[in-house]
């Protein structure tokens, strides 16, 4: 239990100890359609093939990117395409529907507007480029007499060459008997100067889950990613390298933990992450991980896991989450896998 109030706090601090506040410009930006309705507002992004347009007239409208024939805006904009290629660039008026014309560095540049995958501003700060997604649920069953409580976070931070993630799960267990408890937490940064080519990658890594008999894993390690597929509906990648680990057992039938001690491994790690979503009303989103990590210091070791979250709106930046993850150790002493199933609510910024 110690372990867990330690990650539990840390939990707390990494996701409620950033608020950030939204940057924004004059209400400029012309959006013009194929139907030649025009709108003027504030662009605040494209993403998923929908574009969000703050106005004074009807607040935040969300337009589907391929019912725009023209936009104009003279603030700078992080403009990045299927073929990975990306500009930062203001976004000039053409003549021409369904083309893009951006300003850079004195150049223009001319550009398909159904290429475009992502737009964001990038005149704001440091926190204005952080995205935050926070969940928690609660069940309880009398006839059991078994709660669980679970808490989830994803945040990320990407500019001109790097993605960062922190991600963390926490899921408690309470029964007559015992509480139990699984956590995971992962920091990660991806490091590019050509995202249509591979990228390299850099991350650690906590664990801790009771019914594996882990008191902790602490891991570290770097190797080569690609991006395969990165379009406006979705995003598939993959990984692979060298990592240490570091674990400690409660399990005192082996000799490297009777004495509190812990052990150390060399292991590969091959992962692959695959994203989908859907921006209209109501907004989808599905996010799958898969990892393998065959040691290379214990022969025959294979550990594993996959962590899975599909959630939908249910009213703006308000969401009905459901997470479920398995882990895998052919070696483990107690359960080779572990895995649970989790609803409730989840908040974006």
């Amino acid at each position: 239990m110690v372990n867990f109030a330690r990650s539990l706090l840390t939990f707390i601090i990494l996701t409620t100890g950033i608020v950030p506040h939204a940057w924004s410009h004059p209400k400029t930006d012309i959006v013009t359609l194929y139907n030649g309705d025009k709108i003027t507002g504030e662009l605040v992004s494209m993403y998923g093939g929908i574009v969000q347009l703050k106005t004074d007239a009807m607040g935040t409208a969300k337009i589907e990117w391929k019912r725009i024939a023209r936009i104009e805006s003279k603030y700078h904009y992080d403009i990045r395409f299927s073929s990975g290629e990306r500009h930062y660039a203001a976004i000039a008026e053409t003549s021409i529907p369904g083309q893009l014309k951006l300003l850079t560095d004195g150049q223009e540049h001319n550009y398909e507007m159904l290429e475009v995958v992502q737009i964001r501003v990038v005149e704001g700060s440091f926190l204005d480029r952080i995205d935050i997604y926070l969940s928690a649920g609660y069940s309880y069953t009398k006839a059991s007499s078994v709660a669980q409580t679970t808490f989830n976070t994803d945040i990320n931070y990407e500019d001109e060459n790097t993605r960062n993630s922190l991600t963390g799960r926490t899921t408690i267990t309470d029964t007559n008997e015992e509480v139990t408890s699984s956590t995971k937490f992962d920091l990660s940064r991806q490091v590019w100067t050509d995202r249509s080519k591979s990228y390299r990658t850099f991350y650690g890594r906590y664990e801790a889950n009771d019914e594996l008999s882990l008191d902790g894993r602490y891991t570290l390690g770097a190797g080569l990613g690609r991006y395969f597929v990165d379009t406006q509906k979705l995003r598939w990648m993959g990984d692979l390298g060298l990592q240490v680990a570091t674990e400690k057992s409660n399990d005192d039938t082996t000799a490297s933990n009777a004495d509190g001690g812990s052990t150390e491994s060399i292991e590969g790690f091959f992962s692959t992450s695959f994203v989908a979503w859907r921006f209209d009303t109501p907004e989808l989103d599905l996010d799958l991980k898969l990892n393998v990590y065959p040691s290379l210091s214990e022969s025959g070791r294979v550990r594993g896991d996959t962590d899975i979250r599909i959630r939908w709106e249910l009213v703006e930046d308000l969401f009905w989450d459901i997470t479920a993850f398995g882990t895998y150790d052919n070696k483990s002493a107690s359960h080779e896998i572990d895995y649970g199933i989790t609803t409730g609510i989840g908040w974006s910024y």
